[in-house]
């Protein structure tokens, strides 16, 4: 049996604006005003906090803003607007209903699990899985091996392929032993013809 692994942000989810401005509304939204220096501080310290796999970056880097008086409020805030600013791609939810009668299916997504398993069932496609695994359970983002080799544990198969739509995606696939294809955009119906040819590129 073949796994078919995919990226969460940015392949199973495509960002509807730039997320600056899901930031800047989640501000507004919260305490009634934006600055552009907070969003700045914000970007800073999450990118920070988020690589090095600190305890909850969302609120950890609203804590670092001067004047931030409810981290709560504002974590809380950019979860809602933040999953509102992501939709699937047509027709993602008939195409994973037909991968899934012959293929196993995960998620291997960097981000932490409460959120990004949120953003799943905001947009009813958790039930298409039979495992997720965000890069925060096990201490390293993609492309590093680890991820991998989680979600190998938890979705036993006689081989992967990987659906991603970044260079981390790709490179962590290929290091890990697995078919790497590059996603940049539309259904997934094709996957089947494309993961072919790609294992054959790269057998070759």
């Amino acid at each position: 049996m073949t796994a078919i692994v995919f990226d969460l942000d940015g392949t199973l989810l495509r960002a509807t604006r730039p997320y600056r401005e899901v930031l800047s509304d989640a501000f507004e939204a919260a305490t009634g005003e934006v600055r552009p220096e907070w969003l700045d501080a914000y970007d800073e310290a999450f990118w920070e906090l988020f690589s090095a796999c600190e305890p909850d970056p969302f609120r950890g880097a609203f804590s670092r803003i001067d004047g931030c008086s409810d981290p709560e409020s504002l974590v809380e805030s950019l979860r809602k607007r933040e999953c509102e600013s992501f939709r699937p791609p047509d027709g993602a939810h008939a195409d994973l209903e037909r991968l899934a009668e012959e293929y196993e299916l995960g998620v291997l997504t960097n981000g932490v699990p409460e959120w990004q398993v949120h953003k799943l069932r905001t947009h009813d496609l958790y039930d298409y899985f039979d495992a997720v695994v965000a890069s925060y359970e096990v201490g390293a983002h993609k492309p590093s091996a680890a991820p991998y080799r989680a979600i190998e544990d938890r979705l036993p198969a006689e081989e992967y392929a990987m659906v991603g739509d970044s260079e981390s995606d790709v490179r962590g696939a290929e290091n890990a032993g697995w078919t790497a294809y590059r996603y940049d955009g539309g259904g997934f119906g094709d996957l089947p013809d494309a993961l072919d040819c790609a294992r054959t590129r790269q057998s070759g």
